[in-house]
Protein backbone atom coordinates (compact mmCIF):
# COMPACT_ATOMS: atom_id res chain seq x y z
CA UNK A 1 0.00 0.00 0.00
CA UNK A 2 1.75 3.39 -1.11
CA UNK A 3 0.68 6.80 -0.37
CA UNK A 4 0.43 8.18 -3.68
CA UNK A 5 -2.93 6.63 -4.06
CA UNK A 6 -4.40 8.46 -2.23
CA UNK A 7 -5.64 11.38 -5.39
CA UNK A 8 -6.33 15.02 -3.96
CA UNK A 9 -8.64 16.52 -6.33
CA UNK A 10 -7.71 18.08 -9.63
CA UNK A 11 -10.72 20.22 -9.57
CA UNK A 12 -11.44 22.77 -6.32
CA UNK A 13 -13.87 21.20 -4.22
CA UNK A 14 -13.87 24.60 -1.66
CA UNK A 15 -17.74 24.67 -2.38
CA UNK A 16 -18.46 21.17 -1.58
CA UNK A 17 -19.54 20.24 1.77
CA UNK A 18 -18.57 16.54 3.57
CA UNK A 19 -21.37 14.52 3.49
CA UNK A 20 -22.52 14.14 7.30
CA UNK A 21 -22.88 9.90 6.60
CA UNK A 22 -21.23 7.47 5.35
CA UNK A 23 -22.83 6.20 1.75
CA UNK A 24 -25.30 3.49 2.32
CA UNK A 25 -23.44 0.90 0.06
CA UNK A 26 -26.62 -1.26 -1.38
CA UNK A 27 -28.98 1.94 -2.96
CA UNK A 28 -27.81 5.48 -2.56
CA UNK A 29 -27.52 8.34 -4.95
CA UNK A 30 -23.49 9.38 -5.28
CA UNK A 31 -22.95 12.62 -2.90
CA UNK A 32 -21.69 15.23 -5.37
CA UNK A 33 -17.75 14.66 -4.19
CA UNK A 34 -18.26 11.11 -5.20
CA UNK A 35 -19.54 12.14 -8.50
CA UNK A 36 -16.71 14.42 -8.76
CA UNK A 37 -13.88 11.65 -7.94
CA UNK A 38 -15.94 9.32 -10.34
CA UNK A 39 -15.32 11.93 -13.04
CA UNK A 40 -12.03 12.44 -12.59
CA UNK A 41 -11.22 8.57 -12.51
CA UNK A 42 -12.87 8.60 -15.62
CA UNK A 43 -10.96 11.19 -17.25
CA UNK A 44 -7.87 9.05 -16.32
CA UNK A 45 -9.56 6.05 -18.32
CA UNK A 46 -9.97 7.97 -21.00
CA UNK A 47 -6.37 9.36 -21.49
CA UNK A 48 -4.02 6.85 -19.25
CA UNK A 49 -1.34 5.18 -21.07
CA UNK A 50 -0.23 2.89 -18.01
CA UNK A 51 -1.90 0.01 -19.02
CA UNK A 52 -4.09 -1.61 -21.87
CA UNK A 53 -7.11 -3.04 -21.98
CA UNK A 54 -10.03 -3.65 -24.33
CA UNK A 55 -12.92 -1.64 -22.62
CA UNK A 56 -14.97 -2.50 -26.19
CA UNK A 57 -14.88 -5.94 -25.85
CA UNK A 58 -16.36 -5.73 -22.10
CA UNK A 59 -16.44 -2.98 -19.70
CA UNK A 60 -15.18 -3.36 -15.83
CA UNK A 61 -16.72 -2.36 -12.69
CA UNK A 62 -14.67 0.68 -11.08
CA UNK A 63 -15.24 2.43 -7.65
CA UNK A 64 -14.20 5.26 -5.82
CA UNK A 65 -13.29 6.26 -1.53
CA UNK A 66 -14.10 10.05 -0.66
CA UNK A 67 -11.94 10.16 2.41
CA UNK A 68 -9.98 11.95 4.65
CA UNK A 69 -6.35 11.75 5.82
CA UNK A 70 -4.90 12.79 9.11
CA UNK A 71 -3.61 16.14 8.14
CA UNK A 72 -7.58 17.33 7.09
CA UNK A 73 -7.06 16.86 3.61
CA UNK A 74 -10.07 15.63 1.26
CA UNK A 75 -9.15 13.04 -1.72
CA UNK A 76 -10.38 9.76 -3.01
CA UNK A 77 -9.14 6.05 -3.42
CA UNK A 78 -9.88 4.24 -6.74
CA UNK A 79 -10.31 0.69 -7.03
CA UNK A 80 -11.43 -2.34 -9.88
CA UNK A 81 -13.59 -5.21 -8.73
CA UNK A 82 -11.53 -8.07 -9.08
CA UNK A 83 -7.94 -8.95 -10.40
CA UNK A 84 -8.74 -9.29 -14.47
CA UNK A 85 -6.99 -5.77 -15.44
CA UNK A 86 -3.94 -7.49 -14.01
CA UNK A 87 -3.82 -9.49 -17.46
CA UNK A 88 -4.05 -6.46 -19.59
CA UNK A 89 -1.77 -3.69 -17.89
CA UNK A 90 1.63 -3.01 -19.46
CA UNK A 91 3.86 -3.65 -16.00
CA UNK A 92 3.79 -6.05 -13.72
CA UNK A 93 2.36 -4.07 -10.60
CA UNK A 94 -1.25 -3.26 -9.76
CA UNK A 95 -1.52 0.53 -12.02
CA UNK A 96 -0.22 3.29 -9.59
CA UNK A 97 -3.52 5.22 -9.24
CA UNK A 98 -5.61 1.87 -7.99
CA UNK A 99 -5.26 0.17 -4.73
CA UNK A 100 -4.29 -3.19 -4.16
CA UNK A 101 -5.81 -6.54 -4.18
CA UNK A 102 -6.78 -7.95 -0.36
CA UNK A 103 -6.29 -11.89 -1.65
CA UNK A 104 -3.77 -12.56 -4.03
CA UNK A 105 -1.59 -10.85 -1.65
CA UNK A 106 -2.00 -13.65 0.54
CA UNK A 107 -1.87 -16.49 -2.21
CA UNK A 108 1.56 -15.38 -3.10
CA UNK A 109 3.47 -16.41 -0.09
CA UNK A 110 5.61 -19.57 -0.63
CA UNK A 111 3.42 -21.51 1.69
CA UNK A 112 0.12 -21.32 -0.48
CA UNK A 113 2.07 -21.64 -3.30
CA UNK A 114 3.72 -24.94 -2.10
CA UNK A 115 0.67 -26.24 -1.60
CA UNK A 116 -1.21 -25.31 -4.90
CA UNK A 117 1.82 -27.34 -6.12
CA UNK A 118 1.36 -30.53 -4.38
CA UNK A 119 -2.34 -30.25 -5.04
CA UNK A 120 -1.77 -29.78 -8.76
CA UNK A 121 0.68 -32.70 -9.04
CA UNK A 122 -2.02 -35.09 -7.73
CA UNK A 123 -4.31 -34.17 -9.68
CA UNK A 124 -1.85 -34.68 -12.43
CA UNK A 125 -0.86 -37.79 -10.87
CA UNK A 126 -4.40 -38.69 -11.52
CA UNK A 127 -5.28 -37.64 -14.56
CA UNK A 128 -2.28 -40.17 -15.34
CA UNK A 129 -3.63 -43.16 -13.80
CA UNK A 130 -7.05 -42.41 -15.58
CA UNK A 131 -5.27 -42.32 -19.32
CA UNK A 132 -2.75 -45.32 -18.51
CA UNK A 133 -3.18 -47.87 -21.10
CA UNK A 134 -3.44 -50.46 -19.03
CA UNK A 135 -6.43 -49.19 -17.42
CA UNK A 136 -7.98 -48.13 -20.72
CA UNK A 137 -7.73 -51.45 -22.23
CA UNK A 138 -8.94 -53.19 -19.41
CA UNK A 139 -12.07 -50.27 -19.22
CA UNK A 140 -12.69 -50.94 -22.83
CA UNK A 141 -12.46 -54.76 -21.90
CA UNK A 142 -15.04 -54.85 -19.47
CA UNK A 143 -17.36 -52.67 -21.43
CA UNK A 144 -17.44 -55.07 -24.46
CA UNK A 145 -17.69 -58.22 -22.20
CA UNK A 146 -20.43 -56.75 -20.50
CA UNK A 147 -22.29 -55.39 -23.44
CA UNK A 148 -21.99 -58.90 -25.26
CA UNK A 149 -23.63 -60.32 -21.53
CA UNK A 150 -26.23 -58.07 -22.15
CA UNK A 151 -26.87 -59.31 -25.60
CA UNK A 152 -26.61 -62.79 -25.44
CA UNK A 153 -29.01 -62.94 -21.92
CA UNK A 154 -31.18 -60.69 -23.69
CA UNK A 155 -31.62 -62.48 -26.91
CA UNK A 156 -32.15 -66.13 -24.66
CA UNK A 157 -35.06 -64.57 -23.02
CA UNK A 158 -36.70 -63.27 -26.45
CA UNK A 159 -36.02 -66.94 -27.50
CA UNK A 160 -37.63 -68.02 -24.35
CA UNK A 161 -40.95 -65.28 -24.05
CA UNK A 162 -41.38 -66.53 -28.16
CA UNK A 163 -40.80 -70.67 -27.01
CA UNK A 164 -43.49 -69.58 -24.57
CA UNK A 165 -46.01 -68.14 -26.57
CA UNK A 166 -45.68 -71.45 -28.95
CA UNK A 167 -46.54 -74.08 -25.52
CA UNK A 168 -49.23 -71.69 -24.90
CA UNK A 169 -50.62 -71.87 -28.19
CA UNK A 170 -49.79 -75.44 -28.36
CA UNK A 171 -51.94 -76.11 -24.95
CA UNK A 172 -54.50 -74.03 -25.84
CA UNK A 173 -55.14 -76.25 -29.23
CA UNK A 174 -55.23 -79.42 -27.42
CA UNK A 175 -57.49 -78.66 -24.99
CA UNK A 176 -60.15 -76.51 -26.49
CA UNK A 177 -60.21 -78.45 -29.81
CA UNK A 178 -63.39 -80.55 -30.33
CA UNK A 179 -62.13 -82.87 -32.92
CA UNK A 180 -58.68 -83.28 -31.21
CA UNK A 181 -57.85 -87.16 -31.42
CA UNK A 182 -55.31 -86.73 -28.16
CA UNK A 183 -56.84 -88.41 -25.05
CA UNK A 184 -56.64 -87.55 -21.48
CA UNK A 185 -53.44 -89.54 -21.29
CA UNK A 186 -51.44 -87.94 -24.47
CA UNK A 187 -53.06 -84.04 -23.05
CA UNK A 188 -51.28 -84.84 -19.54
CA UNK A 189 -48.10 -85.73 -21.26
CA UNK A 190 -48.38 -82.97 -23.68
CA UNK A 191 -48.64 -80.62 -20.34
CA UNK A 192 -45.91 -82.36 -18.41
CA UNK A 193 -43.36 -82.38 -21.47
CA UNK A 194 -44.59 -78.17 -21.84
CA UNK A 195 -43.72 -77.65 -18.50
CA UNK A 196 -40.54 -79.51 -18.41
CA UNK A 197 -39.50 -77.56 -21.53
CA UNK A 198 -39.93 -74.52 -19.36
CA UNK A 199 -38.08 -75.55 -16.36
CA UNK A 200 -35.16 -76.41 -18.46
CA UNK A 201 -35.23 -73.01 -20.33
CA UNK A 202 -35.35 -71.41 -16.89
CA UNK A 203 -32.21 -73.49 -15.61
CA UNK A 204 -30.49 -72.76 -18.97
CA UNK A 205 -30.83 -68.96 -18.55
CA UNK A 206 -29.64 -68.92 -15.13
CA UNK A 207 -26.44 -70.99 -16.40
CA UNK A 208 -26.12 -68.46 -18.65
CA UNK A 209 -26.30 -65.35 -16.45
CA UNK A 210 -23.49 -67.37 -13.81
CA UNK A 211 -21.63 -68.21 -16.59
CA UNK A 212 -20.74 -64.92 -17.28
CA UNK A 213 -21.24 -63.27 -13.89
CA UNK A 214 -18.10 -65.93 -13.40
CA UNK A 215 -16.35 -64.62 -16.65
CA UNK A 216 -17.20 -60.93 -15.44
CA UNK A 217 -15.73 -61.23 -12.17
CA UNK A 218 -12.03 -61.25 -12.53
CA UNK A 219 -12.14 -58.29 -14.64
CA UNK A 220 -14.53 -56.83 -12.45
CA UNK A 221 -11.94 -57.18 -9.57
CA UNK A 222 -9.10 -55.73 -11.51
CA UNK A 223 -11.21 -53.03 -12.55
CA UNK A 224 -12.25 -52.27 -9.35
CA UNK A 225 -8.90 -52.15 -7.91
CA UNK A 226 -7.61 -49.38 -9.70
CA UNK A 227 -11.00 -47.36 -9.34
CA UNK A 228 -10.24 -47.76 -5.99
CA UNK A 229 -6.96 -46.72 -5.99
CA UNK A 230 -8.42 -43.74 -8.27
CA UNK A 231 -11.15 -43.04 -6.05
CA UNK A 232 -8.15 -42.96 -2.84
CA UNK A 233 -6.40 -40.01 -4.71
CA UNK A 234 -9.71 -37.95 -5.85
CA UNK A 235 -10.63 -38.10 -2.43
CA UNK A 236 -7.28 -36.47 -1.39
CA UNK A 237 -7.61 -34.02 -3.66
CA UNK A 238 -10.63 -32.53 -2.85
CA UNK A 239 -9.71 -32.87 0.95
CA UNK A 240 -6.50 -30.89 0.19
CA UNK A 241 -8.51 -28.54 -2.26
CA UNK A 242 -11.13 -27.70 0.62
CA UNK A 243 -8.10 -27.49 3.69
CA UNK A 244 -6.28 -24.97 1.34
CA UNK A 245 -9.32 -23.19 0.40
CA UNK A 246 -10.19 -22.61 4.10
CA UNK A 247 -6.80 -21.83 4.52
CA UNK A 248 -6.61 -19.51 1.65
CA UNK A 249 -10.25 -17.05 3.22
CA UNK A 250 -8.25 -17.49 6.86
CA UNK A 251 -5.68 -15.48 5.48
CA UNK A 252 -7.65 -13.04 3.71
CA UNK A 253 -8.72 -11.04 6.46
CA UNK A 254 -10.29 -7.27 6.69
CA UNK A 255 -9.84 -5.01 9.40
CA UNK A 256 -12.65 -1.88 10.02
CA UNK A 257 -12.41 1.48 11.51
CA UNK A 258 -12.07 0.01 15.17
CA UNK A 259 -9.07 -1.90 14.37
CA UNK A 260 -11.21 -5.05 14.77
CA UNK A 261 -9.84 -8.08 12.32
CA UNK A 262 -11.93 -10.84 10.67
CA UNK A 263 -11.28 -13.35 7.77
CA UNK A 264 -13.36 -14.01 4.68
CA UNK A 265 -14.07 -17.94 6.61
CA UNK A 266 -14.95 -16.58 9.70
CA UNK A 267 -17.16 -13.88 8.17
CA UNK A 268 -19.28 -16.40 6.23
CA UNK A 269 -19.32 -19.04 8.67
CA UNK A 270 -20.82 -17.18 11.90
CA UNK A 271 -23.69 -16.58 9.55
CA UNK A 272 -24.11 -20.67 8.26
CA UNK A 273 -21.41 -23.44 8.71
CA UNK A 274 -22.42 -24.30 4.96
CA UNK A 275 -21.79 -20.83 3.66
CA UNK A 276 -19.20 -19.75 1.17
CA UNK A 277 -18.34 -16.56 -0.32
CA UNK A 278 -18.97 -15.90 -3.71
CA UNK A 279 -16.31 -16.30 -5.70
CA UNK A 280 -14.12 -12.82 -5.82
CA UNK A 281 -15.89 -11.61 -2.52
CA UNK A 282 -13.02 -10.01 -1.54
CA UNK A 283 -12.37 -8.08 -4.71
CA UNK A 284 -15.42 -6.14 -5.36
CA UNK A 285 -14.46 -2.43 -5.07
CA UNK A 286 -16.34 -2.02 -1.19
CA UNK A 287 -13.91 -4.02 0.48
CA UNK A 288 -10.58 -3.35 -1.56
CA UNK A 289 -11.50 0.90 -0.86
CA UNK A 290 -12.19 0.39 2.87
CA UNK A 291 -9.46 -1.81 3.37
CA UNK A 292 -6.84 0.50 1.95
CA UNK A 293 -8.36 3.53 3.66
CA UNK A 294 -8.23 1.76 7.41
CA UNK A 295 -4.37 0.47 6.26
CA UNK A 296 -3.67 3.76 5.55
CA UNK A 297 -5.44 5.98 8.21
CA UNK A 298 -7.82 7.18 6.12
CA UNK A 299 -11.24 8.21 7.06
CA UNK A 300 -14.43 6.77 4.96
CA UNK A 301 -16.55 9.71 3.85
CA UNK A 302 -18.34 8.56 0.40
CA UNK A 303 -18.61 5.95 -2.37
CA UNK A 304 -19.68 5.27 -5.57
CA UNK A 305 -19.11 2.53 -8.45
CA UNK A 306 -19.46 2.90 -11.66
CA UNK A 307 -19.45 0.39 -15.05
CA UNK A 308 -17.41 1.66 -17.81
CA UNK A 309 -17.45 -0.08 -21.36
CA UNK A 310 -19.39 -2.56 -23.01
CA UNK A 311 -21.76 -4.71 -20.97
CA UNK A 312 -21.41 -8.38 -20.69
CA UNK A 313 -23.99 -10.36 -22.70
CA UNK A 314 -25.36 -12.47 -19.81
CA UNK A 315 -25.75 -9.73 -17.75
CA UNK A 316 -26.92 -5.83 -18.29
CA UNK A 317 -24.33 -2.86 -17.45
CA UNK A 318 -24.16 0.78 -18.80
CA UNK A 319 -21.33 2.56 -19.45
CA UNK A 320 -20.46 5.16 -16.91
CA UNK A 321 -23.70 4.13 -14.87
CA UNK A 322 -23.23 4.34 -11.40
CA UNK A 323 -23.97 0.33 -9.60
CA UNK A 324 -24.80 -0.16 -5.63
CA UNK A 325 -22.08 -2.67 -4.11
CA UNK A 326 -23.49 -5.81 -4.72
CA UNK A 327 -25.45 -7.34 -1.26
CA UNK A 328 -24.80 -11.02 -2.63
CA UNK A 329 -21.03 -10.68 -2.70
CA UNK A 330 -20.39 -7.61 0.00
CA UNK A 331 -23.22 -8.27 2.56
CA UNK A 332 -21.18 -10.50 5.57
CA UNK A 333 -17.63 -8.32 4.49
CA UNK A 334 -18.96 -4.63 4.72
CA UNK A 335 -21.25 -5.61 7.76
CA UNK A 336 -17.96 -5.75 9.61
CA UNK A 337 -16.06 -3.40 7.72
CA UNK A 338 -18.41 -0.75 8.64
CA UNK A 339 -19.35 -1.37 12.14
CA UNK A 340 -19.03 2.15 13.73
CA UNK A 341 -19.24 3.85 11.09
CA UNK A 342 -23.11 5.97 10.45
CA UNK A 343 -24.44 5.34 7.15
CA UNK A 344 -27.14 7.22 5.75
CA UNK A 345 -30.65 5.83 5.93
CA UNK A 346 -31.36 2.67 4.31
CA UNK A 347 -33.97 3.34 1.99
CA UNK A 348 -34.95 -0.18 1.08
CA UNK A 349 -36.59 0.54 4.39
CA UNK A 350 -38.73 3.33 3.78
CA UNK A 351 -41.85 3.32 2.31
CA UNK A 352 -42.28 4.37 -0.85
CA UNK A 353 -46.19 4.07 -1.09
CA UNK A 354 -46.74 6.64 1.96
CA UNK A 355 -49.20 8.55 1.51
CA UNK A 356 -50.31 7.11 -1.80
CA UNK A 357 -53.96 6.54 -2.69
CA UNK A 358 -55.12 3.24 -4.60
CA UNK A 359 -57.75 3.41 -6.94
CA UNK A 360 -59.99 0.66 -7.32
CA UNK A 361 -61.19 0.49 -10.84
CA UNK A 362 -63.42 -2.03 -10.70
CA UNK A 363 -65.36 -4.17 -7.84
CA UNK A 364 -68.04 -7.05 -7.33
CA UNK A 365 -68.28 -9.77 -5.33
CA UNK A 366 -65.76 -12.11 -6.85
CA UNK A 367 -63.27 -9.42 -8.20
CA UNK A 368 -61.51 -6.36 -7.43
CA UNK A 369 -59.58 -4.33 -10.20
CA UNK A 370 -56.88 -1.85 -8.66
CA UNK A 371 -54.71 0.65 -10.80
CA UNK A 372 -51.16 0.27 -8.96
CA UNK A 373 -49.68 3.46 -8.43
CA UNK A 374 -45.36 3.43 -9.32
CA UNK A 375 -43.07 2.31 -6.50
CA UNK A 376 -45.90 0.29 -4.46
CA UNK A 377 -45.56 -3.66 -3.26
CA UNK A 378 -47.89 -5.74 -4.58
CA UNK A 379 -47.39 -7.95 -1.41
CA UNK A 380 -45.53 -6.87 1.61
CA UNK A 381 -41.63 -7.03 1.84
CA UNK A 382 -38.87 -7.73 4.26
CA UNK A 383 -39.25 -4.95 5.59
CA UNK A 384 -41.95 -2.77 4.04
CA UNK A 385 -45.81 -4.13 5.17
CA UNK A 386 -47.43 -1.37 2.86
CA UNK A 387 -49.49 -3.03 0.14
CA UNK A 388 -52.13 -3.59 -2.83
CA UNK A 389 -52.49 -7.16 -0.70
CA UNK A 390 -52.95 -5.51 2.42
CA UNK A 391 -54.51 -2.70 1.83
CA UNK A 392 -57.50 -4.70 -0.19
CA UNK A 393 -57.60 -7.65 3.26
CA UNK A 394 -58.48 -4.46 5.21
CA UNK A 395 -61.07 -2.96 2.95
CA UNK A 396 -62.41 -6.36 2.12
CA UNK A 397 -62.34 -8.06 5.62
CA UNK A 398 -64.54 -10.79 5.00
CA UNK A 399 -62.61 -11.92 1.82
CA UNK A 400 -60.66 -15.38 1.52
CA UNK A 401 -58.03 -17.00 0.00
CA UNK A 402 -54.51 -14.75 -0.89
CA UNK A 403 -55.98 -12.28 -2.95
CA UNK A 404 -53.75 -11.40 -5.49
CA UNK A 405 -53.44 -13.52 -8.52
CA UNK A 406 -50.61 -12.00 -10.22
CA UNK A 407 -48.10 -9.27 -9.58
CA UNK A 408 -46.40 -6.43 -11.02
CA UNK A 409 -43.01 -5.03 -9.67
CA UNK A 410 -42.87 -2.15 -7.21
CA UNK A 411 -41.59 -0.31 -9.68
CA UNK A 412 -44.57 -0.90 -12.04
CA UNK A 413 -47.64 1.48 -12.99
CA UNK A 414 -50.91 -0.31 -14.06
CA UNK A 415 -53.75 -2.52 -13.31
CA UNK A 416 -53.72 -5.53 -11.15
CA UNK A 417 -56.45 -7.88 -10.52
CA UNK A 418 -57.19 -9.40 -6.95
CA UNK A 419 -60.16 -11.75 -6.14
CA UNK A 420 -61.92 -12.00 -2.74
CA UNK A 421 -62.99 -15.48 -2.57
CA UNK A 422 -60.52 -18.39 -2.75
CA UNK A 423 -62.49 -20.14 -5.18
CA UNK A 424 -62.40 -17.40 -7.98
CA UNK A 425 -58.49 -16.90 -6.95
CA UNK A 426 -58.26 -20.55 -8.45
CA UNK A 427 -60.27 -20.06 -11.72
CA UNK A 428 -58.33 -16.63 -12.24
CA UNK A 429 -55.06 -17.39 -11.45
CA UNK A 430 -55.14 -20.71 -14.10
CA UNK A 431 -56.33 -18.06 -16.66
CA UNK A 432 -52.97 -16.66 -15.84
CA UNK A 433 -51.01 -19.75 -15.89
CA UNK A 434 -53.04 -21.11 -18.89
CA UNK A 435 -51.82 -17.66 -20.51
CA UNK A 436 -54.77 -17.11 -21.75
CA UNK A 437 -54.93 -13.34 -20.25
CA UNK A 438 -54.63 -11.02 -22.52
CA UNK A 439 -52.07 -8.70 -21.16
CA UNK A 440 -50.81 -5.11 -22.81
CA UNK A 441 -47.81 -2.69 -21.05
CA UNK A 442 -46.88 0.42 -22.22
CA UNK A 443 -42.93 1.88 -21.76
CA UNK A 444 -40.70 4.95 -22.54
CA UNK A 445 -37.61 3.53 -24.03
CA UNK A 446 -34.30 5.80 -23.30
CA UNK A 447 -33.43 5.57 -26.86
CA UNK A 448 -34.79 5.03 -30.83
CA UNK A 449 -35.20 2.03 -31.99
CA UNK A 450 -35.34 1.18 -35.35
CA UNK A 451 -38.33 -1.76 -35.81
CA UNK A 452 -41.67 -1.00 -35.83
CA UNK A 453 -42.70 -4.23 -34.51
CA UNK A 454 -41.47 -7.88 -33.35
CA UNK A 455 -40.71 -10.71 -31.21
CA UNK A 456 -37.72 -10.43 -28.56
CA UNK A 457 -37.40 -14.20 -26.98
CA UNK A 458 -34.36 -14.36 -24.48
CA UNK A 459 -34.40 -16.77 -22.30
CA UNK A 460 -34.39 -15.70 -18.65
CA UNK A 461 -32.62 -17.01 -14.91
CA UNK A 462 -32.14 -14.58 -11.92
CA UNK A 463 -28.50 -13.61 -11.17
CA UNK A 464 -27.32 -15.73 -8.14
CA UNK A 465 -24.35 -13.56 -7.62
CA UNK A 466 -25.96 -10.30 -8.14
CA UNK A 467 -29.67 -10.15 -7.07
CA UNK A 468 -32.72 -9.24 -7.35
CA UNK A 469 -31.07 -8.64 -11.17
CA UNK A 470 -32.04 -11.16 -13.72
CA UNK A 471 -29.67 -12.65 -16.35
CA UNK A 472 -29.97 -13.60 -20.08
CA UNK A 473 -29.24 -17.54 -20.20
CA UNK A 474 -29.88 -19.35 -23.25
CA UNK A 475 -28.56 -22.59 -21.41
CA UNK A 476 -30.38 -22.94 -18.19
CA UNK A 477 -32.57 -19.65 -18.02
CA UNK A 478 -36.68 -20.56 -18.55
CA UNK A 479 -38.02 -19.55 -21.61
CA UNK A 480 -39.23 -15.58 -21.96
CA UNK A 481 -41.48 -14.18 -24.83
CA UNK A 482 -42.77 -10.58 -25.21
CA UNK A 483 -43.66 -8.96 -28.50
CA UNK A 484 -43.37 -5.45 -28.99
CA UNK A 485 -45.08 -2.77 -31.19
CA UNK A 486 -44.06 1.11 -31.52
CA UNK A 487 -46.47 3.84 -31.26
CA UNK A 488 -44.29 6.64 -31.14
CA UNK A 489 -40.93 8.47 -31.44
CA UNK A 490 -39.90 11.62 -29.91
CA UNK A 491 -37.05 13.43 -28.11
CA UNK A 492 -34.56 10.48 -28.73
CA UNK A 493 -37.60 8.29 -26.68
CA UNK A 494 -39.68 5.35 -27.95
CA UNK A 495 -42.73 4.73 -26.44
CA UNK A 496 -43.83 0.98 -27.29
CA UNK A 497 -46.83 -1.27 -26.32
CA UNK A 498 -44.87 -4.46 -25.00
CA UNK A 499 -47.25 -7.75 -25.04
CA UNK A 500 -45.85 -10.43 -22.89
CA UNK A 501 -46.17 -14.09 -23.48
CA UNK A 502 -44.37 -15.23 -20.32
CA UNK A 503 -44.67 -13.84 -16.80
CA UNK A 504 -40.74 -14.03 -15.82
CA UNK A 505 -39.10 -11.77 -13.27
CA UNK A 506 -38.23 -8.17 -14.84
CA UNK A 507 -38.95 -10.12 -18.15
CA UNK A 508 -40.06 -6.72 -19.78
CA UNK A 509 -37.66 -4.50 -18.71
CA UNK A 510 -34.50 -6.82 -19.36
CA UNK A 511 -35.97 -7.44 -23.03
CA UNK A 512 -36.22 -3.99 -23.30
CA UNK A 513 -32.63 -2.77 -21.99
CA UNK A 514 -30.49 -6.07 -23.34
CA UNK A 515 -28.21 -5.76 -26.65
CA UNK A 516 -30.06 -8.75 -28.08
CA UNK A 517 -33.43 -7.33 -27.49
CA UNK A 518 -34.54 -3.60 -27.89
CA UNK A 519 -30.79 -2.53 -26.64
CA UNK A 520 -32.09 0.22 -24.51
CA UNK A 521 -33.59 0.22 -21.40
CA UNK A 522 -36.82 1.94 -19.88
CA UNK A 523 -36.71 5.34 -18.26
CA UNK A 524 -35.95 5.25 -14.66
CA UNK A 525 -34.97 1.63 -14.57
CA UNK A 526 -32.60 1.73 -11.57
CA UNK A 527 -31.72 -1.73 -12.40
CA UNK A 528 -30.88 -1.90 -16.33
CA UNK A 529 -31.00 1.76 -17.10
CA UNK A 530 -30.44 4.96 -15.56
CA UNK A 531 -32.23 5.87 -12.43
CA UNK A 532 -35.11 8.58 -12.37
CA UNK A 533 -38.18 9.44 -10.76
CA UNK A 534 -40.12 5.99 -12.00
CA UNK A 535 -39.88 3.88 -13.97
CA UNK A 536 -41.80 4.05 -17.20
CA UNK A 537 -43.40 0.96 -17.21
CA UNK A 538 -47.37 0.54 -17.04
CA UNK A 539 -49.70 -2.61 -17.54
CA UNK A 540 -52.49 -0.56 -19.19
CA UNK A 541 -54.63 -3.59 -20.83
CA UNK A 542 -56.18 -7.06 -19.14
CA UNK A 543 -58.88 -8.69 -20.76
CA UNK A 544 -59.84 -12.45 -19.12
CA UNK A 545 -63.34 -14.45 -18.19
CA UNK A 546 -65.27 -13.49 -15.44
CA UNK A 547 -64.57 -16.05 -12.73
CA UNK A 548 -68.60 -16.08 -12.36
CA UNK A 549 -70.44 -15.01 -15.51
CA UNK A 550 -68.12 -16.15 -17.37
CA UNK A 551 -68.25 -13.46 -20.00
CA UNK A 552 -64.92 -11.77 -21.08
CA UNK A 553 -64.10 -8.82 -19.21
CA UNK A 554 -61.77 -6.03 -20.24
CA UNK A 555 -60.06 -3.29 -18.13
CA UNK A 556 -57.65 -0.01 -19.53
CA UNK A 557 -55.80 2.40 -17.74
CA UNK A 558 -53.62 5.27 -19.73
CA UNK A 559 -50.26 6.05 -18.53
CA UNK A 560 -49.12 8.92 -16.84
CA UNK A 561 -46.45 9.83 -18.87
Amino acid sequence: MTQHQFTRFSTSIDQYSLPANFTFPYYYVPHPLALLAMSELQHYLDTQQEWQYDFTAIGHMFGVLVVKNQQGDIGYLSSYAGNELTNHKIHSDTPSLFVDTIIEHHYDQPYFAEKTQHINTLLHHISTLKSTPAFSALTDKLALKKSQAEQEITAFQQSMAKSKKQRKQLRTEAESNPASTVNTTQLEALIHDLGNQSSREKRELKALKEQWKANLAELTIQHNTMLTSIAQKENEYKQLSKNLDIEKLRACQFTNQLGSTKSLYDLFTAVDDESSPISHSSEENAPKLLQAAFKMGLTPLALGEFWWGSSPYETIRQHKNVYPACQSKCFEILEHMLEGIELDDNSLKQTPSYGKDLEIVYEDEAIVIVNKPAEFLSVPGKFITDSVQTRIKARYPQATGPLIVHRLDMSTSGLLVLTLTAETNKQVQKQFIDRTVEKRYTALLEGNIALNDGIIDLPLTGDLEDRPRQMVDHKQGRKAETTFQVIERNNNQTKVYLYPKTGRTHQLRVHCAHQAGLGTPIVGDDLYGFKSKRLHLHAGYLKFTHPITGNEVEFSMKDDF
